[in-house]
């Protein structure tokens, strides 16, 4: 735990992050983004961790975007500007290049920036009572293109359109049907299930693996330059030259489940 609005637990190889300021729907303040680069770094270092589940406190918001009471103090001026906005772009650029497979777990409010860090994650459950929104245009604040970029690769130009410039909320269930959640659980309990069970899965498959296949993935869907064939056929390499290789093929053989340990 970092400080008393991030909570992070870790178990059976899954770690938890929790957004935990619920008395303002879980919006993200400064002293949370200051936070968070180095609580990542940490989880990424984690050799324990497999698995990362993002959360909020509570069961009325994921994350309902920036702490806006905040910025006439901390993003203000251009100088504050600059430097807030550039702590958000390290923060999602450490979740986006953490190697270990994410879940978002979203119940209720998932707005503004808690949109970005879902959209961040490998996976998104949520339930019906989810709300999602890009409320920039009601807020007076600009949408920035690798924001942007993440939904329309998401959701697509024309839903994007209705988010972003209607600046409406959708529930869970629009969510789902537009492709934005992959998993749509019937209720919170559904929900707390649900992502149980797949981030255990997660956790018992082979580390090494799923790097590879995260990172080869990333590179599929890059905007900024053609995929590094090179780094995947490295990593590729690197499986086949791995420990967790041998036992997968011994437990396959042995008709037993697999012990993976990431070498």
């Amino acid at each position: 735990m970092t400080l008393q609005s991030l909570q992070l637990t870790t178990s059976d190889g899954v770690s938890t992050l929790t957004l935990n300021n619920p008395a303002k729907h879980n919006a993200m303040n400064f002293a949370m983004w200051q936070a968070l680069p180095d609580l990542l770094q940490n989880v990424a270092a984690d050799q324990a961790t497999r698995v990362l589940v993002l959360t909020g406190a509570g069961e009325r918001a994921f994350c309902s975007g920036n702490d806006v009471s905040e910025f006439d103090q901390v993003r203000s001026t251009p100088a504050q500007i600059d430097h807030y906005n550039d702590l958000q772009r390290t923060v999602c650029e450490r979740l986006a290049k953490l190697s270990k497979p994410t879940i978002a777990m979203i119940d209720g409010y998932c707005l503004g920036a808690g949109l970005e860090f879902a959209l961040l994650c490998d996976f998104r459950y949520c339930t019906p009572a989810s709300r999602f929104a890009v409320p920039a245009v009601k807020l007076g604040l600009p949408y920035r293109y690798e924001d942007m970029v993440k939904v329309l690769d998401v959701i697509g130009p024309a839903r994007t359109r209705e988010m972003v410039l209607g600046g409406r909320q959708i529930d869970g269930t629009c969510a789902a049907d537009i492709g934005l959640v992959h998993r749509l659980a019937s209720s919170r309990e559904a929900l707390l299930r649900d992502v149980a069970d797949l981030a255990g899965e997660l956790a018992m498959a082979a580390p090494l693996s799923l790097a590879a296949a995260k990172a080869t993935i990333n590179e599929a869907l890059r905007r900024d330059a053609s995929a590094d064939l090179a780094l995947c056929r490295k990593l590729a390499d690197e499986v086949y030259a791995s420990h967790d290789y041998i036992e997968g093929r011994a437990a396959f053989a042995a008709k037993r489940k697999p012990r993976f340990e990431g070498r």
